[in-house]
């Protein structure tokens, strides 16, 4: 998807009271700072736009672009977001200005995606991660990552290795692990040439 923009100004640099003041009237006071930029620069937006910024399939992981008059825009990504402890607004935020050609590391969810064979007979879900962690270039981190999980029988998992992920995007782990399985029916009655033969008397 392309880069969602949004309009910044020059704010000048102090404490919660200058913060405060441009909250006051209106902003959303934000510090941009990152790839390519010498010194943090305080900057303010406009808290309608920025959260409706947020509203876009990728959330938090998605590539802003930042308009400052008379200045290049530049791409950023929200890190840091600070709320109020009672409304939960959000009332301050970083934006990171990232190099757009390095990976890096981001959370994404993990969602399903069809009627599993295995389930309709019986079986049992198993979905230990809500999200897992993956490393790609900032433009190129996916929204979701959906599994079709139509074809899992009893006993069929998936893996982190092997979830089905765009070029250029990869999970991150140390070690492989299951991302989704079928488990069997509990209580299942074992089948003749599962059950252990008995011995003669």
């Amino acid at each position: 998807m392309d880069a969602i923009a949004f309009d910044c100004i020059r704010r000048e640099a102090g404490g919660k009271g200058v913060a405060g003041r441009h909250r006051a009237e209106g902003r959303l006071p934000a510090v941009l700072y990152g790839h390519g930029i010498a010194a943090p620069i305080a900057v303010s937006t406009d808290p309608v736009q920025f959260a409706k910024g947020l509203q876009n399939p990728k959330g938090f992981n998605a590539l802003f672009q930042v308009n400052l008059p008379g200045e290049p825009s530049v791409p950023v990504l929200v890190r840091d977001v600070q709320r109020d402890a009672i409304s939960r607004a959000i009332i301050h935020v970083d934006l990171v200005v990232p190099d757009v050609e390095r990976p890096i590391v981001a959370i994404v969810p993990v969602n399903l995606t069809g009627k599993s064979i295995g389930i309709t007979t019986g079986g049992r879900l198993r979905k230990p991660y809500r999200e897992i962690k993956l490393r790609a270039k900032p433009a190129e981190i996916p929204s979701e990552v959906l599994i079709d999980i139509t074809n899992l029988d009893h006993g069929d998992g998936i893996m982190a290795s092997q979830l089905p992920l765009p070029e250029g995007v990869e999970p991150v782990f140390d070690r492989d692990y299951l991302v989704v399985k079928v488990l069997k029916p509990r209580g299942k009655v074992k089948t003749e040439e599962e059950a252990p033969k008995k011995g003669k008397k």
